[in-house]
């Protein structure tokens, strides 16, 4: 790989093979490559139902309980439910949800244009009408976000407290195609495109001492990434040379393997990875698109679809618990369903039906996970 002028590298120590095509975002509007797609439905808003088989009421924003980690935006309004839909809040208004992301504490939550919207004290940020190619939180608190611009090849760093932009661009030249930060703050990770080539690598949080984790020589592409809660393991999806998908699990201190945790059958592609609350706990979708996604989960218990039974597409949102993911039931431009299921027991608790965008507002596990002592040079502190 062709090294970015000025670029400081260590040395990289997995290659991997040739590969197919990038695949394309789960939804009809989400922004090619961003960490997170966002689940959304049809672009016009929509009249969800509660389990209950009532509509929404109508809408008196306010604070939702700490329990409310399930989130959806329905009827222009974003609202939360608990996962045992006892407890409903409406939270504010939405007229373009885009990512919607919630940030590491699950009291801001990232819309389109670059907006955030918070809770209660929690910082908002006024939306900019910018889009990205890849976008991804801080941590562990969510104080700033980081940014690819589309078509500029850089990195910047949004900042909720309203000061100017930041360049935190590790290498020059370079097409970011997906962010994920380090639990501790201390890092994220990105997978680059130089010369139609891309790898994965690590840089601090200013895009400082970048480290090439993996690389590919022939033109395997390198998807969604996340880091496990242990801050030891990075999750990372890569399309290989017979167009079949695979989901490699890295160590940080040791890249010179990279286990498979799970293979799929030629033509289909790993759409996200939901890293979960404990480590060796993880979620993602696979399909060639949103119109035939399925939700997967790993456990220790073992790993399989999330839910069976279900004729329709199936897409993991994000855990609610140790056990618990949130599922969302729904193929392309269609209004979606909400479930909450135990991938343990089994167990499917049905929330709510129709809605056009769905997330999770679950806090990260605390404290957060260090970075691990063979990298550690690398951080600038939290963020």
């Amino acid at each position: 790989m062709r090294r970015s002028a000025g670029a400081v590298w260590l040395a990289a120590t997995i290659a991997l093979s040739a590969c197919a095509s990038t695949p394309p975002s789960l939804t009809p509007s989400a922004t090619a490559g961003a960490t997170s797609p966002s689940l959304s439905a049809a672009p016009s808003q929509a009249h969800a139902t509660l389990v209950s088989g009532a509509g929404l009421p109508a809408c008196t924003p306010g604070a939702p309980i700490a329990s409310a980690t399930v989130t959806f935006v329905a009827d222009g309004y974003a609202w939360a439910l608990s996962p045992d839909a006892t407890h409903l809040t409406c939270l504010f208004p939405v007229a373009d949800a885009g990512p919607f992301e919630w940030g590491p504490l699950g009291d801001r939550v990232l819309l389109g244009g670059l907006e955030v919207k918070g809770i209660g004290d929690a910082p908002s940020l006024a939306a900019s009408g910018k889009s990205f190619e890849a976008i991804a939180w801080s941590r562990p608190t969510g104080k700033t976000i980081v940014y690819a611009p589309p078509g500029e090849r850089i990195l910047r760093k949004a900042n909720l407290d309203g000061s100017p932009t930041q360049d935190v661009t590790p290498l020059t030249g370079s097409r970011y195609l997906s962010l994920a930060y380090h639990p501790s703050g201390e890092a994220y990770a990105f997978v680059r495109e130089e010369d139609g080539l891309q790898s994965i690598a690590m840089s601090t949080n200013t895009g400082k001492t970048p480290v090439q984790l993996v690389f590919s020589t022939v033109g395997t592409k390198f998807h969604a990434i996340g880091f496990e809660a242990d801050g030891k393991h990075l999750l990372y999806a890569a399309q290989h040379a017979d167009n079949h998908a695979e989901l490699h699990r890295i160590a940080l201190t040791d890249t010179t393997k990279a286990p498979v945790m799970w293979e799929g059958p030629v033509g289909t592609m790993i759409l996200d990875v939901r890293p979960g609350l404990k480590t060796g706990t993880f979620a993602w979708t696979t399909g060639t698109s949103c119109a035939d996604s399925t939700a997967m989960a790993q456990t220790p218990a073992g790993t399989g679809p999330a839910l069976t039974d279900v004729a329709r597409p199936t897409r993991a949102v994000g855990w609610l618990s140790a056990t618990q993911l949130l599922v969302a039931i729904g193929g392309c431009k269609e209004p979606l369903d909400l479930s909450a299921v135990d991938v343990v027991s089994g167990a499917v608790a049905e929330l709510v039906f129709g809605v056009s965008a769905a997330a999770v507002r679950t806090p990260v596990p605390t404290p957060p996970a260090r970075l691990p002592a063979a990298v550690a040079t690398l951080g600038s502190g939290f963020s």
